[in-house]
């Protein structure tokens, strides 16, 4: 009678086990799922931003739009083919209805130096770490194009 009461325990351990170990393994599958739904969501949203590029001369007094929906190749071919060795603003504006967004890459090789600024509608905010490089500016410029959550946390602005 004790051998059939020790396997009947072990068996109802055995099968709570299961159950357990089965209920973790759904529950971390659906957070999988939801996290592939949540970086799909996110890529949908950041595919669907549109900025625009613009050029400025002349300290601001002239302004070209290069393009209203800015790519890589764009932005690349941009600052490759602007002259800093004058006085020259881009600019990546977020038309996307969400209030006045932009982030400008300024400034010239020479006596001006080079420098990066984000405005919003309440705020104008500069890069903390100065820029040497059109290569940085470069790169500021592609990693917001990626995404402003990608910007913000690989730059600080203050």
């Amino acid at each position: 009678m004790n051998t059939y009461i020790i396997f009947g325990i072990l068996a109802l351990i055995g099968i709570f086990a299961l159950v357990s170990w089965n209920s973790k393994r759904n529950s971390n599958t659906h957070e999988i799922a939801e996290n592939k739904s949540e970086l799909l969501n996110r890529e949908i949203r950041q595919k669907q931003r549109d900025l625009k590029l613009t050029v400025s001369y002349d300290y601001g007094e002239i302004t070209k739009t290069i393009s209203e929906k800015a790519t890589a190749e764009i932005i690349k071919s941009t600052m490759e083919s602007t002259n800093w060795n004058e006085f020259h603003i881009v600019e990546l504006e977020d038309e996307n209805g969400n209030g006045y967004k932009a982030l400008h890459v300024s400034g010239s090789l020479g006596d001006d130096g080079l420098a990066s600024g984000f405005v919003t509608d309440d705020d104008h905010i500069l890069l903390v770490k100065p820029l040497e490089t059109v290569e940085q500016m470069t790169e500021i410029l592609l990693d917001f194009l990626k995404g402003e959550e990608i910007w913000r946390n690989k730059y600080e602005y203050k």
